[in-house]
């Protein structure tokens, strides 16, 4: 009893479109392909890092522009452009087939390691495009939370000066590229579990190091920073 879980996400591990709707994206292989498509080099790192600490690990293989595991249910983000003409009775489809499924995979995870008297602390892995409408990002490694979580704060800021450490040529921040506390699956499981027994991390790699020895470099120092 007690002590800390680890559990591996990748909302956004792959660019699967089923061919029922492979319609709506002919000609759109460019844009599935993209960061807007999927996260390129989660899933691998996902993977390995789960594999090494011997934790739970989910991923979701539809795309993002399919549908998106990463928002809430009233978000206008959750269908895409290509997504968003269809019918009520196609998206709910799309909901009950690969979002709900997903989302109600890890939850349950989540609360039985909590019912077993863990502290979970959920690692949801992404990536991000070096450049954004035309502007390079300078950081290579986000760490996001919810900075009215004391315990979410604290690990890291341990976290980043953990990994600033192993990694010195890397810029590493906290709540960059993005915020944390923006609509997100680790802010929806936050008002399901309380902060002393959920801590939900987004994790956020510079796309740029993908398919790289440095992605290499980062897999290991992750791994030996969360054992």
């Amino acid at each position: 009893m007690g002590g800390r879980k680890i559990i591996i996400s990748c909302e956004h591990a792959g660019k699967y479109i089923p061919n029922a709707y492979l319609k709506f994206f002919e000609g759109k292989d460019d844009v599935l392909n993209s960061h807007r498509g999927w996260d390129v080099g989660t899933l691998e790192i996902g993977k390995y890092v789960a594999r090494i600490l011997e934790a739970p690990f989910f991923f979701q293989k539809a795309s993002r522009l399919l549908i998106e595991a990463n928002r809430s249910l009233d978000n206008s983000e959750l269908f895409s452009e290509f997504t968003a003409p269809l019918s009520d009775k196609d998206k709910e489809h799309l909901i009950a087939t690969y979002y709900r499924p997903y989302r109600n995979e890890v939850e349950k995870e989540i609360e039985l390691a909590i019912s077993k008297g863990e502290t979970v602390i959920h690692i949801s892995v992404h990536s991000f495009t070096p450049v954004l409408n035309g502007v390079e990002r300078s950081v290579d490694v986000g760490i996001l939370f919810d900075e009215k979580r004391e315990l979410e704060q604290q690990f890291s800021i341990k976290w980043k000066e953990q990994l600033s450490t192993e990694l010195p040529d890397l810029l590493v921040m906290l709540n960059l590229p993005y915020n944390g506390a923006d609509d997100g699956f680790t802010t929806y499981l936050r008002t399901r579990f309380e902060a002393e027994k959920y801590l939900g991390i987004e994790l956020e790699i510079n796309q740029k190091y993908a398919g790289t020895p440095v992605l290499e470099k980062i897999k290991k120092v992750l791994v030996s920073t969360l054992n």
